[in-house]
């Protein structure tokens, strides 16, 4: 491997490179509030004398200027000034840019030259991530969820998946919207009933920006506990057909890009991708070999002045293969599930200016996903079959209106049809725990049954976010839930915020709200008395402090209480909140088919503390640190640590722009070890009494990365060397007993993982 990197390196650098091009900017700024382009907006390139304005349309242009990494400021009288880095020019690729910049009142107290922007109803806890930023960040794998594993508050299961766990909730707590679509889960080889998996199905390179909101988001955002993930998808060309092919860590596709219509009022992107897992894991005699497929469909059209129609596309096929030929091969697949899965997405939005000073949106997304677990045993009898289908037709509307200057009223509503069809077989199961009643093993009984079921889900809300008293900006919301599948059918939200401007560089911010999150289907008809389950439901307290160091550099801390309440706990298992599942492979035992009851209750308190500087010249950094607690309380009434209260997060990441294409990256991550309950060295019982009581060893990674961009005359090139875990250390991320050899084992990470990436845009 180290000679077939040192190769391709000499290669690289041994082409026989063009002069450098020339490449442009083109770009549009609207109004935050309204969405309505902005005349006479002076437009800088940062480090240089390059300047312009935008002009009626809100439409701006730098042509030919030199290839490289640039930074742009917008300043326009009675808005706060903004600022956009990382813009990438190369000859055979325009670059385009939509930018909303926010207005102010006349004597209000700004933060000049804005880096960070929120959203307007959001006042803490939020992220932001452009394109570039996740495609460099080393160890990432060009996968959002890795990279949003390297943000304040969020930890994670194992080096092989890139489940987010926000502070310290499930994994199936978090909500993805792609484009204001929902989207059940964004990851092949997906956890049903959860969010995480191996890696992402959107293609990075469809990516504009992320939003990551980590708490105390806004009533417009439901039925959904610890987090939103925001993402918003780029057009495509709107003059010409680009295309680009790609070879990255996991795999390789091709992405095609261009105009729809005449005079510029329509683009499509398009792309595939194929793993190549299989072919490395074939070669390398693995028990377990996955193997994936994606395909992504983004169309836009304006339809006239006032209304554009968006259709996106998102669709997987996953497959499992077990290489049963030695004995060793067959005694480890015994333990993992067959996930075979296929899936897609489609939605359709239109979005509508009805006036200067309103616009809505209507948008209809349906998700279908087909499931195919299965398990057998050393013997090759059946142990655990799950094949299901799970649907959602989901239809939204959100309106947005200026009422006043600095005053915007948002409501909107959603419902969803959902459909699911369950033939789902579990052997009794004698588990390796003991019963502390009955001195004997805990016993899962067995399941067998066939559900077809639909089911209507729907909710209301209205938001309100004004700028009062000069310094002060407010947010008010409630929202309305209902759940037509359990007993309890409804539910209310309030929620509020507020941003408090000290000075014109320091702000205390506060948030509080009421968060509900309806039970997993599969729990809900596993079992008759499933039913009496009521949505899981969270309080939020969040206060944080932000300072602007510099227009480039930030630093902020946020201390956060998460209330937990009427979470699903099982009756078979005392000690079991399903709090603790859906972060890693799962086993038969995985997917809530015991009896249940909202009994159980637990809290996350922690503090997180962040700098930031992004990237205006040459060195961009974060530097992350939090300090957390979480625990639950079962049906045993006994308080234990959480499976993931991993209580201390650091994290250091950042790089060099050296100029002439090239860029070095590193990150170095530790992460306190996470609870764990000791097995008997004797006989792999685990007993209760002691239910993570011990911890893992701590967790720590250097990740390195190395990124060279090439110019030629009519295409460019990309290229990396990422190399992951760069010590060596071999974390470990479990125990399990190995019942053949009577020994037990730790669940090691790999150690090193070099991977290369290769780019061709024409």
């Amino acid at each position: 491997m180290k000679k077939l990197l040192l190769l391709l390196f000499v290669t690289l650098i041994s082409f026989n490179i063009y002069p450098q091009n020339k490449g442009e900017i083109n770009g549009k700024i609207i109004d935050k509030f309204n969405k309505q382009p902005l005349n006479g907006v002076l437009v800088e390139i940062l480090n240089s004398s390059l300047k312009t304005e935008t002009d009626e349309s809100g439409n701006f242009s730098f042509k030919n200027i030199d290839e490289g990494n640039y930074t742009l400021k917008y300043s326009y009288i009675g808005y706060k000034s903004y600022i956009t880095e990382n813009i990438i020019v190369i000859s055979t690729r325009p670059v385009y840019l939509t930018v909303e910049i926010e207005m102010v009142q006349t004597d209000e107290i700004v933060i000049e030259s804005e880096t960070f922007s929120k959203p307007l109803d959001i006042s803490n806890s939020i992220k932001s991530l452009k394109n570039e930023e996740i495609r460099r960040s080393p160890g990432g794998f060009e996968d959002i969820g890795r990279v949003l594993q390297t943000l304040p508050g969020v930890t994670f299961i194992n080096d092989g998946r890139n489940d987010l766990i926000v502070r310290g909730g499930s994994p199936a707590e978090n909500l993805f919207l792609i484009d204001n679509s929902p989207i059940p889960n964004i990851n092949h080889f997906g956890t049903q009933g959860s969010t995480g998996g191996p890696i992402s199905i959107v293609n990075l390179d469809f990516i504009k920006d992320v939003n990551f909101i980590t708490g105390g988001f806004s009533a417009r955002y439901g039925d959904r506990l610890s987090s939103v993930l925001d993402i918003k998808l780029r057009e495509g060309n709107r003059k010409k057909v680009m295309s680009n092919l790609n070879l990255s860590a996991t795999g390789f596709g091709a992405v095609i890009e261009g105009p729809v219509g005449k005079s510029e009022k329509g683009s499509f992107l398009l792309s595939a991708r194929r793993s190549y897992l299989d072919l490395i894991f074939n070669a390398a005699g693995f028990g377990f070999v996955p193997e994936y497929y994606s395909f992504q469909f983004k169309g836009v059209y304006d339809l006239n002045k006032k209304n554009t129609i968006t259709i996106n596309g998102l669709g997987n096929i996953d497959k499992v293969k077990f290489n049963n030929d030695t004995e060793e091969n067959k005694q480890n697949n015994e333990d993992i599930l067959k996930n075979n899965q296929w899936g897609y997405t489609n939605s359709f939005e239109l979005k509508t200016f009805w006036s200067f000073n309103s616009y809505s949106f209507i948008n209809f997304t349906r998700n279908y996903t087909n499931f195919d677990f299965s398990g057998r045993d050393s013997l090759f009898r059946e142990r655990f079959r799950n094949l299901s289908t799970e649907s959602n037709n989901s239809l939204k509307v959100e309106f947005f209106w200026e009422v006043l200057r600095n005053t915007q009223l948002s409501f909107g509503t959603e419902g969803n049809v959902l459909n699911t069809n369950y033939d789902i077989y579990s052997r009794a199961d004698t588990l390796y725990v003991i019963n502390p009643n009955s001195g004997g093993r805990y016993i899962l009984p067995e399941v067998n049954f066939s559900s077809e079921n639909t089911t209507f889900k729907g909710g209301v809300f209205a938001q309100v976010s004004t700028s009062i008293f000069e310094r002060l900006k407010l947010n008010l919301g409630i929202r309305y839930d209902y759940f037509d599948f359990i007993n309890r059918k409804h539910y209310i939200s309030p929620r509020a915020s507020f941003v408090f401007n000290l000075t014109n560089k320091f702000n205390f911010n506060f948030s509080y709200g009421i968060f509900y999150q309806s039970p997993s289907s599969i729990w809900l008809v596993s079992n008759s008395q499933n039913k009496q389950l009521e949505n899981i439901r969270a309080d939020h307290y969040i206060a944080g402090l932000e300072y602007l160091i510099k227009e480039d550099t930030r630093a902020t801390v946020e201390f956060y209480y998460k209330k937990y309440s009427n979470y699903p706990a099982s009756t078979v298992r005392p000690y079991f909140i399903l709090a603790n599942n859906g972060g890693d492979f799962q086993t038969s035992q995985n997917f809530g088919l015991e009896p249940l009851i909202s009994a159980g209750y637990g809290f996350s308190k922690g503090v997180e503390f962040f700098l930031q500087k992004t990237l205006t010249k040459d060195f961009f950094g974060t530097v992350n640190l939090s300090i957390f607690e979480v625990k639950y309380t079962s049906l045993d009434g006994i308080e234990r640590e959480s499976d993931y209260n991993n209580r201390i997060l650091f994290i250091a990441n950042g790089g060099y722009n050296a100029g002439k294409g090239w860029e070095f990256t590193a990150k170095f991550r530790f992460v306190g070890g996470r609870p764990f309950t000791p097995i008997n060295q004797q006989n792999g019982l685990q007993d209760v009494s002691k239910y993570n009581s011990e911890r893992l060893p701590d967790y720590y990674s250097l990740d390195v990365r190395v990124d060279k961009r090439w110019s030629f005359k009519k295409w460019a090139l990309v290229t990396y060397i990422d190399i992951q875990n760069i010590t060596g250390r071999k974390n470990v991320s479990g125990y399990k007993w190995n019942k053949y050899k009577s020994i037990v084992e730790a669940r090691e990470s790999i150690g090193i993982i070099p991977s290369i990436g290769i780019n061709a845009m024409f």
